[in-house]
């Protein structure tokens, strides 16, 4: 086997051009940007809140919004003295974006003055001179004397002094934490802590601390600013801030697809900087080198392709999170291989280097996608382990843009590649360690494992095969890059996701939005076929071809992507509102025809007031009603009462503002209502936060204990998902008892103008003591309902229980389906063998029962 040396990075010495100089600087500035944009993503938030804020509050969240721009304009500034090399532009772009960070001061101590209940007056008035300090800036700047073109010069930048109208800003900041801030929080610090959160206590202190680490630089120190890590402090002061309302940001980023878009707008911005980049950056050098053909079109077919089925399977059905999972890990895949593409053309090194940091950056999280990706296909929860590959990806994340991510490179014939540092080894553990462990996940649950879900398993060892495969070229092996073939996994995962039935495109404006996509894809088609005969001039047929696919492709993805993914939303509501015009349609011409007749009107009148009686009362009661004008209270002889209560919602309720605390409870009575009615439940009524109805009302059911076990498998499992999404998140929750009687009730109708429908009996009294002789997340249910449904479920006796006023009761846990009946591992779901014998009892059969075990 052929040796090829180990090559060596080394920045060259003196001068380079400005183009070279942005290249080697990346690394140094990036953590600048990252502020800049979680500050002004913060921002919006704050914004938000101020409009919705009480007069009280209004400053408060206003001084907040122009802090988050003005630590994130740090970022920027910083950003710029890392990556611009001309003193003079640079200054120029430190002038204009101090007109962003000069509030950062004073807003910064009237949050502080806030904090403390408004209590330290002396913050408030040196708010104030901050203020006067910042206008003074102001000043300096428009007359173009804000800063000085004498700079310190530093590996991670240029930093140029401030003329004596930013001094006097620059100190009144970290002086005033020092002497008035830090004594204010130590003096308050109980009052601090019983009103806020303890991550804003330390997030202030942090932004403070860090926004002063800037100033060893300034004074010409070689210190890296602390400045660029300002988006951490942010983050804990906006969570501490919007602790209270975390729901409504969860909301915005999860269930209405925030962060899912958000995401797929970075990735346009990715696919325009790669049109642009090759359409400007790449000269016919680039091409020198036979190394382009054939090795670079297997990572262009696997870029382009991921993305490509990233986006057919995101906008398939975009609020999945099956959905997102893979279209997030084809993503990341695209991610990796970019950064082979460059490696095959003749550009210089640190532009390679630079380009396969970047993508790490993503690609670090390759793994902790992945897993979950596997666990949701498989229906299960993400395990305890995760956190642990989470962690590792977030250290290689930030190792990535460092010197550890590569050191040198080897140059094969088909390719550079880099020759990996800890960093990358780092990665490619933590991606054997998710395999590993998504192996002995897969051996130990293949029984339960569907087809699709095969699939996607399958398609996850093969990428992370061939992404290991990687690692032996990259120290030393001439072995031709597998990874470089990721299109083939990626084809696979898209089609098993799409297989796994999350499949969703229909409506006439989607079909508009992929005509729309499909006409971008024809005009970028003919504009392409005009351009190449321009770019034929300077390049070969073949290289002309690869030159245009590279910035036609993008292109064409971002098109599809914008049109099929970021009109999706608006497509939808596009068609609720065809849907809703064409039901007014409908109404309008049957209102059209009954104004002919007089009669008809009196028709619609009496369907109108049918439909608000059948919201009230049950079917055959609303009947009687209309016939007779009264009710007959009747004896039902077996009825099944369930009733439920949450336990210590007292404790929890104390904590919550009435708005949520109302929203919180109508969204569980709401599920309930939804379970009930599939199960043939009637809801009677809710107390406090108590919820009662009944199986075999009105009409006697021969399945109503059945029924009502079903429908309390469902809330049960209801709210388990609940607690477990809420125990995450560092939430309190509520936990549920659920008790079940099967007896005798009287039913009928009470009241005359709020009419009711409702039950009584001692079967109503013994159903509750069954939920308050029961234990929480566990369905309690009596000896009579126990009798009716002990063949259907597993049961387990817990001896006679005193209930009060009822003496000991036999009571029951009803766990689960019997396996014979049930299509899930967890028994939640009846399968198709139990509907033909629920079916038969329903229509009247006697069903003669077989000794049964609690494993049948």
């Amino acid at each position: 086997m052929e040796s090829y040396p180990l090559i060596y990075f080394i920045k060259p010495e003196g001068i380079i051009s400005d183009w070279e100089y942005f290249w080697y600087q990346i690394p140094y500035g990036a953590p600048g940007i990252l502020t800049f944009f979680v500050g002004v993503f913060l921002s919006y938030f704050a914004f938000q809140k101020f409009r919705k804020s009480d007069v009280d509050n209004k400053i408060f969240h206003l001084n907040l919004t122009i802090s988050f721009i003005s630590f994130g304009s740090v970022g920027l500034v910083l950003t710029t003295r890392a990556w611009i090399q001309d003193v003079n532009t640079l200054v120029f772009w430190n002038d204009l974006l101090y007109f962003l960070v000069a509030p950062l001061a004073p807003t910064a101590f009237y949050l502080a003055y806030h904090m403390t209940g408004k209590q330290s007056k002396l913050l408030l008035y040196y708010s104030y001179l901050c203020w006067l300090a910042s206008f003074v800036l102001y000043f300096g700047v428009l007359i173009g004397k804000g800063f000085e073109t004498t700079v310190f010069e530093f590996p991670f930048g240029k930093y140029p002094r401030g003329s004596s109208f930013v001094r006097p800003w620059g100190i009144l900041a970290p002086l005033g934490y020092f002497i008035l801030i830090l004594p204010s929080f130590i003096k308050h610090y109980q009052y601090i802590r019983k009103h806020y959160h303890l991550t804003l206590f330390h997030g202030v202190n942090l932004l403070f601390l860090l926004t002063t680490l800037n100033a060893p630089s300034i004074l010409g120190f070689k210190v890296y600013p602390g400045g660029f890590f300002l988006f951490i402090p942010m983050l804990l002061v906006a969570y501490g801030v919007f602790r209270s309302d975390f729901f409504d940001v969860n909301e915005l980023l999860f269930q209405k697809n925030g962060m899912f878009y958000f995401l797929f707008a970075l990735l346009s911005f990715v696919l325009i900087f790669i049109s642009f980049g090759v359409s400007f950056g790449l000269s016919p050098d680039a091409y020198e080198s036979a190394k382009w053909y054939p090795w670079g079109i297997p990572p262009v077919v696997s870029v382009f392709g991921a993305v490509f089925l990233s986006i057919i399977v995101a906008g398939a059905n975009p609020s999945a999170r099956i959905n997102q999972l893979c279209a997030f890990a084809l993503i990341l895949t695209g991610f990796y291989v970019i950064q082979s593409v460059p490696l095959k053309l003749n550009i210089s090194y640190v532009v390679q280097l630079r380009i396969s940091q970047m993508t790490f950056v993503a690609f670090a999280f390759a793994p902790s996608i992945m897993v979950r990706l596997v666990f949701e296909a498989i229906g299960q929860k993400s395990p305890f382990w995760i956190q642990g590959i989470d962690l590792l990806c977030v250290t290689a994340a930030i190792l990535a843009p460092s010197p550890y991510l590569f050191v040198g490179y080897f140059d094969y014939p088909w390719s550079r590649v880099h020759h990996g540092g800890p960093a990358e080894l780092l990665v490619g553990a933590n991606g054997a360690i998710a395999i590993l462990l998504v192996l002995f996940t897969f051996i130990r649950n293949k029984g339960y494992i569907n087809f699709a879900s095969k699939w996607i398993i399958g398609s996850f060892f093969l990428s992370a095969i061939l992404l290991l495969a990687a690692l032996f070229p990259s120290h030393g092996f001439p072995i031709y890059p597998l990874a470089d073939f990721q299109f083939i996994p990626a084809f696979l995962l898209g089609y098993a996701v799409l297989r796994h039935g999350a499949l969703s495109l229909e409506g006439r404006t989607i079909q508009l939005s992929q005509r729309l996509a499909n006409l971008g894809l024809i005009t970028m088609g003919i504009a392409a076929i005009l351009y190449f005969p321009l770019i034929r001039e300077q390049y070969g047929v073949g290289e002309s071809a690869f030159h245009l696919t590279m910035i036609v492709l993008p292109l064409v993805l971002f098109n599809y992507l914008v049109v099929y993914i970021m009109s999706r939303p608006l497509a939808e509501e596009l068609d609720i509102s065809y849907f809703l015009l064409d039901l007014e349609k409908q109404k309008a011409d049957e209102e059209r025809e009954k104004a002919l007749i007089a009669q008809d009107k009196a028709e619609e009148a009496r369907e109108e007031s049918e439909k608000l009686l059948l919201n009230i009362l049950p079917y055959k009661v609303a009947q009687e009603l209309k016939q007779k004008g009264s009710v007959t209270p009747s004896r039902i002889e077996n009825v099944t009462v369930l009733f439920t209560d949450f336990k210590g919602f007292t404790r929890v309720a104390e904590g919550m503002d009435e708005q949520s605390l109302i929203e919180e409870l109508d969204a569980c009575f709401t599920q309930f209502d939804e379970i009930i009615l599939r199960n043939n439940l009637e809801k009677l009524k809710t107390i406090g936060d108590s919820y009662m109805c009944a199986g075999g009302v009105p009409v006697e059911t021969r399945t109503s204990a059945i029924d009502a076990c079903l429908a309390a498998l469902e809330i049960q499992s209801f709210m388990n998902q609940l607690k477990e999404i809420k125990s995450t998140l560092g939430l309190p929750f509520w936990e549920l008892r659920l008790g079940i009687h099967t007896g005798p009730v009287v039913a009928g109708v009470v009241g005359r103008f709020k009419f009711a429908y409702d039950i009584w009996g001692d079967t109503v009294n013994t159903a509750s003591r069954m939920e308050s002789g029961g234990e929480t997340g566990k369905i309690n249910v009596s000896k009579e309902t126990y009798e009716l449904v002990k063949y259907f479920f597993v049961t387990e006796y817990r001896g006679k229980i005193h209930g009060k006023n009822k003496g000991d009761l036999d009571m029951y846990f009803v766990h689960r389906l019997r396996p014979r009946y049930s299509q899930d591992p967890d028994g939640k779901a009846p399968n198709q063998y139990f509907r033909e014998v629920y079916s038969r009892i329903t229509n009247g059969a006697n069903i003669r029962w077989k000794k049964e075990t609690e494993s049948s």
